[in-house]
């Protein structure tokens, strides 16, 4: 006797799932980049040039040391985003994010963390840029990406060092103060500046980007963006099944 005979309540769900799916209007929004992960040498160039572009704007005394090569784009547990133009093929945005799987947080030189997320897999975002004068959500895209690279690795929670010129922007993206005095805290591996520390928890990320009626909930939790192709071989499996081994 065959599964459907067995358990025919359990297909009749199934099926019923299946109509509820269909036609549910579930929006899918092209975007005028792609986002993707860095994989060669040729990508981490553009990547170092767009960041001496981006930070140099706000931090002309610091800019050349952003164009240089950072060791923490090649170590183990580090991934690296970048958006690219469909139409010019320039790289116009970047993020930059490191798990503490294999070693502490950059943030973790600067400042010791709360009791309460002390033994949890984290990851730190940084070297967030985008190209001056560049239009689209590049940054929203960015923060997606890093939220759906989380999920899968199983990440806790995401912290970030905020410039007090940014905290607006990362408070609308769903970053909150790691510390209840909210205070600034120099940040070694950000010369020195002081920062204010803050966190996304990724368990409650999506509840709470709704319970605050966040700009960014369409974008990050209710619409699907193909640009962002971080995973391409699940893509291809999701969209072309698994093909069939060739004969030699």
């Amino acid at each position: 006797m065959g599964e459907r005979a067995m358990f025919p309540g359990l297909w009749a769900e199934d099926r019923a799932c299946e109509g509820a799916f269909e036609g549910a209007g579930i929006d899918e929004v092209a975007l005028p980049f792609s986002v993707h992960v860095v994989s060669s040498e040729e990508q981490l160039e553009a990547v170092q040039a767009l960041r001496e572009v981006a930070y140099g704007r706000h931090l002309p005394h610091l800019k050349a040391s952003f164009g240089e090569a950072d060791p923490l784009d090649r170590l183990p547990g580090t991934t690296i985003f970048y958006a690219e133009d469909k139409l010019t093929g320039e790289v116009v945005g970047s993020a930059r994010i490191q798990t503490n799987r294999r070693a502490p947080l950059q943030i973790e030189r600067s400042v010791a963390l709360p009791d309460a997320w002390r033994g949890r897999l984290l990851a730190e975002i940084t070297r967030l840029a985008v190209r001056p004068g560049y239009t689209g959500p590049v940054r929203l895209a960015l923060v997606k990406a890093s939220h759906l690279y989380c999920i899968a690795m199983q990440i806790g929670a995401v912290l970030a060092g905020s410039r007090q010129s940014l905290l607006r922007s990362y408070r609308m993206l769903g970053f909150a103060p790691l510390f209840e005095d909210g205070r600034l805290v120099p940040l070694v591996h950000a010369g020195g500046l002081p920062h204010h520390v803050l966190v996304r928890d990724m368990v409650t990320a999506e509840a709470d980007a709704r319970a605050r009626d966040a700009a960014d909930y369409p974008f990050v939790f209710r619409t699907y963006h193909p640009d962002i192709d971080l995973f391409a071989a699940v893509t291809d499996r999701v969209g072309h099944g698994l093909r069939p081994r060739v004969a030699h």
